[in-house]
Formats: C-alpha cells, structure tokens, sequence
C-alpha cells in the first residue's frame, strides 16, 4: 500500500512536471522526452547482465548444460500437454516461463505501441490541464474491457456495459469544457486546442489497452514472464532503433531537435525520466505484494490528487459540468473494477 501511493504521488508529479515545460513551449519536445524515458527502461537490464556475467565466470560448460536440460525438459512437457489436451478435446497450456529470447522477441514486438502510449499521454499536456490528461488517460480500462471482449479475453456483462456508457458520458462532459485558469498561466489556449490535447490523451489510454490486452492474450499469466526484463529490453530497443524518428521529426518540422535550453528544464527533464523508472518499478512490485485488482482501484486516486494539485498549484476553477464528468469517469472505474472482483 505504501509502494502504490508512492506511484500515484509520482505520477501526478510526473505530469505536473511535463505540464510546467510544455504548456507555455519552454521546451515542448514530447518525442524526446519520451525516448528519454523509454531509454531509462534499459538500466532494469542490469541486474540481468551481472547474473549472466557471474554465470559466465562460474564455468560456461555448466551453464549451457543446464540450460540444455531445461529446454529438453520443457519441450517433454509441451509434448505430454498436447497429447493430454488431444485426448481431452481441449487446446494445450504451456505454463513454462519465457526465455530471455523470447522475452526480448515480445519486448520488440511492444515496444512501439508502449512508446506512442506514453508519446500521446506527454504531448496532450501541450494543449490540455493534468487533471483533464489523467481523468481521460483512466478510460484505459474501458478500451480494455472492449477490445477484450472483441478477442474474447473478457467476459461482457451488463453491468460492464453501464459502465462503458457512463464513461463514454464523462468523457464527452471534459471534453466539452476544462478548468479555467485565474492565473500563474501565460498561455490560453482555444477550444480547439483544449479538444486535440483531450483527443490525444484518449489515444494514449487506446494505445495502452492495446498493449496490455494483447500482451495478456500472447502471455496469459504474469507468471510466465520477468517483467523487469521485458520493460528492460522495451528499453534497449526504444535506444537501438527509435532514434531516427528525431531526425524525421527534425526535418519535417514537427519537432527541430534542441537540447534543453537551460539547467532548471534539464533538471524537470532528468527528474522526470527518474520518476518513469522508478514509479514503474514500484507499480509492478506492489502487483506482486497486493493484487492487479487492488493496483487498478488504487491508482484511480491520481484522478483527485490531479484536480486539488491544478487547483493549488495552478489557480483553477472546476465548472459544475467538469466535475459531473469526472465524477462519471470515477464512478464507471469503481464499477468496472467491481465487477472484475
């Protein structure tokens, strides 16, 4: 319970933070900031790498014949698992966990979905308040329930339904209006705008179920894979392969590439690649300590600890409509999440 309200606080930090240098275009860079990010993720191969270097120094000859015989021994299980599931009439499990290659063959095959997931949640914060970007960024879970319906992952109930429409209801209500700023703000921003960065924090809660929806369906138990290792070769290949799209943006104008102007944005930016490696491994190691169930309803407490920090922080005013819509938002989360206990 501690670790999970570390990562809330974080992560509303972690907005307020990419909010304080992208709403007035003190360095409005969310490519980079995201490869930034998505960078960290490869000091989570560390501990990896010196258990693989111990192993090495122990003897190699030793590590590669056990590693020999647990292959051998996993092949005989799938084999004696598709004959059982033959004569059952029902398709085999494999229980086994992932090898590092084939944890790295998913982290690549992830990894672009993952970074546009957290492209779209940094860059809305260019057009939109943190409260807005977090209480949207929540509907993850509706797409989830959706498009695991669609692949036939999650069961559609009625109450699931209600609860899909009263979200659908909360976010139509936000994205018609937004907090009004009264001061310690040097940019307004139109309709229009305000509309696109509310857009955009829907893509990245779409391109989030996305990812951990059919991550569900190629993995099944979190059992089988080492989630620090997955979230660290996500890393290695964000490094390796991701970096022409600064070029590209550079050149079509999208984003001229500029490092930080100067040390108080250096200072939000490393800090900020800091909070992702660190939130994110509290987020998991809670899972582990508690429950997925207890995680989700958890962090649902970022949408509160967003709306009082704008309003401290920022001088804001909440409508009577803003606050129907996150209340719709919440109360659909609360019963969705009721219905998967």
């Amino acid at each position: 319970m501690l670790l999970l309200g570390l990562v809330v606080f974080l992560w509303v930090s972690s907005n307020f933070l990419t909010y304080a240098i992208f709403s007035d275009d003190t360095y409005s860079k969310p490519y980079f900031v995201t490869y930034l990010n998505t960078s960290m993720f490869c000091l989570y191969l560390i501990p990896s790498g010196v258990r693989w270097y111990r192993a090495r120094r122990r003897g190699g000859g030793e590590v590669q014949a056990g590693v020999r015989e647990a292959l051998l021994a996993a092949e005989d299980r799938e084999e004696e698992g598709e004959e059982g599931a033959g004569r059952a009439g029902k398709p085999a499990v494999v229980e086994g966990r992932l090898n590092t290659r084939e944890t790295m063959q998913l982290s690549a095959e992830f990894c672009l979905v993952w970074f546009f997931a957290n492209y779209f949640n940094s860059y809305c914060l260019k057009f939109t308040s943190v409260p807005s970007a977090t209480i949207l960024s929540s509907t993850s879970a509706m797409f989830t329930l959706l498009l695991g319906s669609l692949l036939q992952i999650e069961r559609f109930t009625p109450t699931k339904l209600v609860s899909v429409i009263v979200s659908l209801v909360g976010i139509s209500l936000i994205a018609t209006t937004d907090l009004i700023p009264t001061s310690n703000t040097t940019t307004q921003r139109s309709t229009l705008e305000i509309f696109l960065g509310d857009f955009m924090a829907l893509l990245s809660a779409l391109a989030y179920a996305t990812y951990i929806t059919l991550l569900k369906a190629r993995v099944g138990h979190e059992s089988r894979i080492d989630m620090q290792q997955f979230f660290g070769f996500v890393g290695l290949i964000n490094v390796l392969f991701l970096w022409p799209g600064l070029v590209l943006f550079h050149y079509l104008g999208g984003e001229p590439f500029s490092l930080p102007p100067h040390g108080r944005v250096w200072a939000i930016v490393l800090v900020n690649a800091t909070i992702t490696l660190v939130s994110d491994y509290c987020w998991a190691y809670a899972m582990l300590l508690t429950s997925p169930l207890l995680v989700t309803v958890g962090l649902s407490l970022t949408i509160p600890l967003a709306l009082l920090g704008q309003m401290l922080l920022m001088g804001t005013v909440a409508g009577v409509w803003y606050w129907a819509g996150a209340a719709c938002v919440f109360v659909a989360f609360w019963m969705l999440n009721r219905e998967q206990d």
